[in-house]
């Protein structure tokens, strides 16, 4: 699915008029009541914040600051799924009082989430350390920020290795958009409820439902 800058935008538009109306909810009470839903509001919020972020970045070519928030996205994501899950309410509260080691998600309760969803082969650990590598000053995230001045000095073929970069960080942005409806608007029996109505989100419900699911159990 090519990349709608658009259709992304309003999209994101969507997903905040819906969690703010479900922030003012008795439950959350605009975040001042400390539950698991508002627990995952935020983060959900978090992690729309920073998908919007990666668009003028992609089209800056900042790859580099496109690494570093992406990295940001997928640790958002991942809390946000976990904290859905009705069996991590004790991991949510502990995040909502702010102790320390609970900002990073626990990827085995969601590699295991997603078998049982059908998956056959979740690779989410080895996603997660893929963009931490690039995220750190590791000799792989150098080397791509080589390349970027190699752009900038005009150096013969680094603007053809920028041009698969930014290629990719297009599908990912699309990919992100999927992950972050599809966590908003999934009912599995396991979800906390997040009570959006579909109806005020129809450009992302088409979304979705129109996506080129990798596994459709997925």
């Amino acid at each position: 699915m090519a990349l709608e800058y658009k259709l992304v935008l309003k999209c994101l538009d969507e997903v905040d008029d819906e969690l703010f109306r479900v922030a003012d909810l008795p439950e959350c009470e605009r975040f001042h009541n400390d539950t698991q839903l508002t627990a995952v509001i935020l983060l959900l919020l978090r992690t729309e914040s920073l998908l919007r972020s990666l668009l003028p970045l992609l089209e800056s070519k900042n790859c580099d600051g496109f690494d570093a928030t992406l990295r940001a996205f997928e640790e958002s994501w991942n809390l946000a799924h976990e904290f859905r899950l009705i069996a991590r309410h004790d991991r949510a509260m502990q995040w909502l009082a702010r102790v320390n080691g609970t900002w990073s998600a626990e990827i085995h309760v969601l590699t295991q989430f997603a078998v049982g969803r059908g998956h056959s082969g979740p690779n989410l650990g080895h996603d997660y350390g893929v963009l931490s590598e690039l995220a750190h000053p590791t000799r792989t995230a150098a080397e791509n920020s080589t390349t970027l001045c190699g752009v900038r000095l005009g150096i013969e073929g680094a603007e053809a290795v920028l041009g698969t970069a930014l290629e990719n960080n297009e599908k990912r942005i699309t990919y992100g958009l999927y992950r972050l409806l599809w966590l908003i608007l999934d009912q599995d029996t396991q979800f906390v409820p997040v009570p959006v109505n579909p109806q005020q989100m129809p450009l992302s419900v088409k979304f979705v439902d129109e996506y080129e699911h990798v596994e459709s159990a997925t």
